[in-house]
């Protein structure tokens, strides 16, 4: 009878052991599909719809757009901060971009591979830390979404000094998990407009968060605008080294060009004098 015992206990051993090689060999595809280069530093993934919003709607997605137009569209993304001392009233800080060269490059190949897999009852979530001078990561987080001809992103978090380990990890679990106080305010540019966020699909509260809303129907254009082959009669207007250099830091603070062009090409204009 022991013997007997034993080898029904062997095999049901073997079942379970079984079933736990079915289950993770199984949970591979789901998580190669749903994560993008997700590390401790930064991450990309799919989420449910219903996650952290409650929204209860269908997207326009997939989405089909190009690394190159996903980096153009961040470029663009801005805000403002804002600063509130101890003694004295509120001020606003410079407008700049919110993602560094190195982000751009890192979201624009992540977030085309994430909508060109994402589902209609799905969204792109996303976190990133970036050192700072204090020897801290500053923390931006939110999510991408694409909705009637509109490329929506909402910002939980945008370089939140984070000191506690267990919020760094609750940001990474849940990259809409929003740390209180807000710092930076996110400024629209052309082609934008910002709107508030509702909750299932009620009216907008003050406490509900904005959106940064971008046009995308341009940037899916199939065919560019025919260039014409005969030279320009127009005169090329002369600008002194000033404008060039004012209109060369225009351009940085609009997220037109990034830090690195905009330095090369300063430099160049300095060594012509």
């Amino acid at each position: 009878m022991t013997h007997s015992f034993l080898r029904r206990a062997n095999v049901t051993v073997l079942w379970l052991a079984c079933l736990a090689v079915s289950a993770c060999s199984g949970m591979t595809p789901a998580t190669e599909r749903t994560c993008f280069s997700c590390d401790d530093q930064r991450l990309v993934r799919i989420v449910p719809l219903t996650q952290g919003g409650g929204e209860q709607r269908l997207l326009h997605h997939p989405l089909a757009l190009q690394r190159q137009e996903w980096e153009s569209l961040l470029r663009r993304v801005t805000v403002r901060s804002i600063h509130r001392p101890l003694l004295g009233a509120v001020y606003q800080g410079d407008t700049e971009p919110v993602f560094t060269a190195e982000e751009v490059g890192y979201l624009g190949e992540a977030l085309q591979r994430a909508f060109e897999r994402v589902s209609p009852q799905e969204q792109v979530v996303f976190a990133l830390a970036r050192p700072s001078q204090a020897g801290l990561d500053q923390v931006t987080s939110g999510v991408w979404f694409a909705e009637e001809g509109g490329i929506h992103l909402r910002l939980a978090n945008c370089r939140i000094a984070v000191t506690m380990p267990s919020i760094r990890k609750q940001i990474w679990k849940d990259p809409l998990f929003a740390q209180a106080g807000t710092f930076y305010e996110v400024v629209p540019g052309e082609g934008q407009t910002l709107t508030r966020a509702t909750r299932d699909g009620g009216h907008p509260f003050r406490a509900d968060p904005e959106e940064l809303v971008s046009e995308y129907q341009d940037m899916t254009a199939t065919s560019p605008p025919p260039v014409s082959s005969e030279p320009s009669t127009q005169p090329v207007p002369f600008r002194s080294l000033e404008d060039q250099l004012s209109l060369l830091k225009r351009l940085r603070e609009q997220g037109l060009i990034t830090e690195e062009d905009y330095r090369t090409k300063k430099q160049q204009l300095l060594d012509r004098l």
